[in-house]
């Protein structure tokens, strides 16, 4: 799929990447701080949002380290991305969740947040669009015309 010998090729940070990290260290500075996260909150709120914040970066990671070569390697990496993508909707509920259970979490307080969270489902689902695209592009060349006798 690439023309870069495979020797040459090097480890590339995407801004999904980038984003997540920025991202799992914000909620976790968040829910640590007694300000905004009381303690007994913490338990029950704070560590699963911490948690999942851990899995998106942990999915991106497993979905970006497979190099598609065939069939199987294109299907495991979609997978991982989809699974990136029900990560940020799962901490855009526990976000709203965590606003609405405790009473020193305001919207302002998460705007950072959730205006990250916001543009980073915009670069995976876009992520993902462009390897269905790459998917058609290379099935398209390897397609042949039947053959009828």
């Amino acid at each position: 799929m690439s023309n870069v010998y495979k020797r040459l090729r090097g480890k590339t940070t995407t801004q999904f990447e980038i984003n997540a990290l920025q991202l799992q260290m914000l909620i976790t500075k968040y829910c640590v701080k007694e300000k905004y996260v009381p303690k007994k909150y913490r338990l029950l709120i704070g560590v699963p949002l911490i948690n999942k914040a851990d899995e998106l970066v942990d999915n991106i990671s497993f979905a970006n380290s497979i190099y598609v070569t065939n069939d199987e390697e294109l299907r495991l990496r979609k997978n991982y991305q989809t699974k990136a993508i029900a990560n940020c909707y799962q901490l855009q509920n526990l976000i709203i969740k965590l606003e609405m259970t405790v009473d020193s979490v305001t919207i302002d307080s998460l705007n950072e947040i959730i205006d990250l969270l916001c543009n980073e489902l915009i670069l995976l689902v876009a992520w993902k669009k462009s390897e269905k695209i790459k998917n058609i592009k290379q099935n398209a060349k390897t397609w042949q015309k039947p053959v009828f006798e």
